[in-house]
Order: C-alpha cells, then structure tokens, then sequence
C-alpha cells in the first residue's frame, strides 16, 4: 500500500524535486499538542512530495493505509483553499480523518472557521497547531461559543487568542467557562487581557482555586484594590506563572516550597473543601426539617 502510494504521488506530480528535509516530529493529536512538522524548501510548499508522504507515516503510521486518491483529494481541497502542503500535512498528521473525508465535508468545516471572521492567516495558524478543530460540524455550535466568549474578551482578535491558548474552550460548557472568569475577575481580580494571554482558561476551576489559595496562604497573593489602576503593574505572580506551569515548577519557582509541601497541601485542602460541603449539605437538611415541622 505505501509503494503504492509513493508511486501515484509521483506519478501525478510534475517537477518533483528532492532535497534533504528538514524534519520536526512531536508527537500530536491531543488538544493543547503542536503537530508534526514536515519543513520543505520554500519552492515545495505547493507540492505533495514522496519525502512529505514517508515523514508523515512516521509520525502517524495509520497514515499509511490511506488511499492515494485520498492523499491526492484531500490534499488538493486544501490547497484549493490557501492552505499549502506544509500545513497539510501537519494537519493530517495531527488528525488523520481528515484524509477520510470527502472534499465537501472539509470545505464545510474551513467555512464554519471561516464565519468566525478571525481572517485567513490567523484561521490556519489555529486548525494547523490543532488539527482537532477540523472536527467541528455544527457551525451554529460554534458560531455560538465564539459569540460567548467574545462577549467576555470583547474582539473576535482576543477570541482568537484565547483559542491559540485555550484550544477546548470549544468543547467546554459556557457554565464552566463563565465560572472560571468571574473567579479569575471578580476573586483574584485578574484583568481580562492577562486572562487572554495565558492558558488559564484550559485548566479546570479547582485547581486555579487550588493555586490561588495556596499563594494566598503563604503570602503570595493578595488581591488587587477595587479601585487600582488597572495599569499599575501588581506583586502578584503573573497568571501565566499560577496556571502554565507543572506543578513541580508552580511549587518551586513561584511559591519557593519543595513539591511535596504543594502536594500535602493539595490533599489537606481537598478535605477542607469535603468538610465544608459535608457542613453545607446539613444545615440543608436541617433547613428541611424545620420548614416540615413549621408545616
């Protein structure tokens, strides 16, 4: 199968050149992941080449059970729409059924990005570092989420770089995005563009709460003053040092502990929260047994 395809590509592609590549593999395919890179010389970026194919099947072997004529296809649709033989094959790469699916389908999808009128470079800078997004099907779904999270950051632009950081803000319930923010806002009094520059808004709520409240007990962190000029520069941690880190670099760098004492912490504080749940859901049965006995 995979002579096969190697022969039809060339076969099928005039002025073929060959020359050393540049290669940059990583592994992909998760959201959040850069993709597989195939870097051909500049004059290659319109040309499906037989060193593009072999590069790909290393990165992705399931590749190599594709059809030429879905190579071909595929390929073609997307250069028909500006997106050139680099990008594809990080695309492909990164989400293999997308070589799957017939010319209309991935037109269907470009369109639906496209509507977000987020302009035609920055569209492929997002669907080529996550190639996931090529699974969106329901532009009204989308159309959508980007109408809400617009609402928040207030320019398609910011959107945009929300998506660059945040890729799943996609997938994610407007429930749990608008809780993140108003935590972030109203809690910590975070400004809404150190919100856009960072990847908060992929993590989940409890452990930004977990981080903050960490920083808060040890000192750390102290919130911002209502009536702060929003341009004085803050003691706090940058966002992006709270939420983009691993936890072993969050609880040496930026809260000057050793790992374990982050983790001990971590599982004291999970308890705290199950007590004061626990505390909750009493006083609510008591509430109820009172308002039945006033009955």
């Amino acid at each position: 199968m995979f002579r096969n395809i190697i022969v039809k590509i060339k076969n099928n592609t005039t002025n073929i050149k060959f020359y050393d590549q540049t290669r940059r593999l990583t592994q992909t395919s998760a959201p959040g992941k850069v993709t597989a890179q195939v870097e051909p010389q500049p004059d290659d970026n319109y040309e499906l080449q037989k060193e593009h194919i072999e590069a790909a099947i290393k990165a992705t072997p399931t590749l190599a059970n594709v059809s030429p004529q879905m190579w071909q296809k595929a390929h073609e649709t997307f250069l028909n729409h500006g997106i050139n033989t680099n990008s594809f094959l990080q695309i492909v790469t990164g989400n293999p059924k997308v070589l799957m699916r017939s010319p209309r389908k991935i037109i269907d999808t470009l369109e639906h990005w496209r509507s977000c009128q987020f302009g035609e470079y920055f569209l492929f800078l997002l669907i080529t570092k996550y190639p996931f997004l090529m699974d969106v099907d329901d532009k009204r779904r989308l159309l959508k989420q980007i109408s809400f999270l617009q609402s928040y950051v207030s320019t398609s632009k910011n959107v945009w770089k929300l998506l660059m950081n945040c890729p799943t803000l996609i997938e994610q319930t407007e429930t749990a995005i608008e809780e993140k923010i108003l935590y972030m806002k109203e809690t910590m009094r975070i400004e809404i563009p150190e919100i856009v520059k960072s990847e908060a808004l992929s993590k989940s709520l409890e452990d930004i709460r977990c981080r903050h409240i960490f920083l808060e007990r040890l000192g750390l962190f102290k919130p911002r003053p209502l009536k702060a000029d929003p341009n004085e520069p803050s003691k706090n941690p940058r966002l992006y040092k709270i939420t983009d880190t691993s936890e072993k670099t969050f609880a040496t760098k930026v809260c000057h502990v050793s790992l374990p004492e982050y983790e001990a912490f971590k599982e004291l504080y999970a308890r705290e929260l199950e007590r004061i749940r626990k505390e909750e859901e009493d006083d609510e049965d008591e509430d109820d047994l009172l308002s039945d006995e006033e009955k």
